[in-house]
């Protein structure tokens, strides 16, 4: 007699197949552009942004043999004094190698306010000394000038907050047109669409957009020193601009062997046509010379799917380490944690299933899984579980979040596709509010620290209760 199966033991086992392998292939340089010698407008690179990534980059930079005239640019005059207080220089930290080392020769660009000028660009060239003289480091090219007395931005390293982005890149504006490529090293995502609403809304003279996903760890001790606390990569790449290269129709309706070159470089470029701005092939370059930066170029979608899944872990480990004001490995300590973490990823892992710029990718259902993205938090966790994250320390230190970037940007994907992301709406609120309160200076009291009570003998219906609480003590008195 036949054994009959239980219609809850699940299907009969099979050999299990082998798990499909997602690991991208850095691109090869004939990929990229032809071999010939290309001449550059200008060698210098700006940096917009010296936080612990802006200063990590400057000092790469610096170090590498005949390096690029780098430019920092400051918005602060104060940033400015305290750059000069440390002899101009940004200083480096590796604790594991035993290194503490300053490079100097940096250039600024500070943004301050003139009485016939208004707010404009000054440049604050670094000297260096000879025998009889003293002459600038890094000469200025003809070319660099422009009419302003400003210099015109070539190749741009933009690593500020987030939410900054508009209103500094608003700031330069006049100084880049479309020769110039900018390099986005952030968190999150939706900052490049928000500059082509607000910022360079043409796409005639828009400059290209390269991609910086970065892996390092790092932190600040003061202005001008940065600890590079675990080394890891950047994975670059140029951000495909759908204003030029708009997505093609679900079912094309010829062979892409049958489309004139001009409509295949419109709706199929090869990574060759998306780095076709000069400038972006010499940023490239450099930044993949330095070998503390580890950098390597890949294809855009490769690139834009490591960008989502970096974006799976940080919308689990940002906020809610921020929010119970937590190192990053606390969160592998609590199943109840552990359950909202799965809940928040469920969301995610159907909002990138869904996007249309995945639609051609084969895999996708597996690589974003809610299953998958949660192994990849995990393990993002445990390898930083001494860390703290970036956006705990925002709050931390009075700064504001970059909450709308993160799971902000799964909400607003969510509503184009008629998905309500509830639970990342309501998260992205749990921080909005929390910095609120911190911001207030008579907030709700939160945070408890001590609560006494003393009762007046002249009056004994009456309670007094004194509030220990952060951020001010207040007082209250109970009937």
């Amino acid at each position: 007699m036949a054994q009959s199966q239980s219609w809850w033991s699940g299907a009969a086992k099979r050999e299990r197949e082998p798990a499909p392998s997602f690991e991208s292939k850095p691109l090869e340089d004939a990929a990229i552009a032809d071999s010939e010698e290309e001449k550059v407008l200008t060698r210098r690179v700006h940096i917009l942004g010296l936080g612990s990534i802006g200063t990590l980059v400057a000092h790469s930079l610096r170090c590498l043999p005949n390096p690029p005239p780098i430019t920092l640019m400051m918005h602060k005059h104060q940033q400015y004094e305290e750059f000069k207080k440390v002899g101009r220089s940004v200083t480096l930290i590796d604790k594991k190698n035993a290194i503490n080392d300053a490079q100097s020769g940096y250039d600024v660009d500070l943004f301050e306010e003139t009485p016939n000028e208004g707010y404009t660009w000054h440049f604050k060239p670094a000297f260096q000394d000879k025998r009889n003289f003293r002459e600038k480091t890094n000469p200025i090219e003809e070319a660099e000038r422009l009419k302003s007395g400003e210099l015109y931005i070539y190749s741009l390293i933009v690593a500020v907050k987030g939410h900054a982005t508009v209103s500094a890149l608003r700031s330069i504006k006049h100084r880049v047109d479309a020769s110039t490529t900018i390099c986005f090293m952030q968190n999150g995502l939706g900052q490049i669409e928000e500059l082509n609403r607000e910022v360079f809304t043409d796409p005639e003279t828009r400059p290209t957009y390269m991609l910086g996903i970065v892996s390092h760890g790092s932190y600040m001790t003061s202005p001008c020193s940065v600890v590079h606390a675990g080394y890891g990569t950047v994975a670059l790449g140029i951000c495909r601009d759908q204003d030029r290269h708009p997505l093609p129709g679900k079912y094309p309706a010829r062979n892409l062997s049958e489309l004139p070159e001009d409509e295949r470089q419109r709706f199929y470029p090869t990574d060759k046509d998306l780095f076709a701005n000069l400038s972006s092939r010499y940023l490239l370059r450099t930044l993949t010379r330095s070998p503390v930066l580890a950098c390597a170029a890949f294809p855009y979608l490769d690139l834009f799917q490591l960008q989502l899944e970096k974006l799976a872990a940080n919308v689990v480990l940002n906020p809610l380490t921020a929010l119970l004001d937590v190192p990053n490995g606390a969160l592998l300590l609590s199943d109840e944690i552990s359950m909202v973490q799965r809940l928040l990823l469920a969301e995610v892992s159907l909002v990138i299933r869904n996007l249309p710029e995945l639609e051609a990718i084969p895999n996708v259902e597996m690589r974003f899984s809610a299953e998958r993205l949660e192994q990849l938090a995990r393990s993002v966790t445990r390898r930083t579980a001494q860390n703290s994250s970036s956006m705990r320390e925002d709050l931390r230190h009075g700064k504001k979040p970059e909450v709308d970037y993160i799971n902000g940007y799964i909400v607003k994907r969510g509503e184009e596709q008629g998905i309500k992301c509830v639970l990342n709406f309501m998260m992205m609120q749990l921080i909005k509010g929390k910095d609120t309160l911190r911001a207030r200076e008579h907030a709700v009291p939160y945070g408890t620290k001590k609560i006494t009570s003393a009762v007046d003998l002249g009056q004994p219906d009456q309670v007094t209760l004194s509030d220990d609480s952060t951020p001010n003590p207040s007082r209250a008195r109970a009937q």
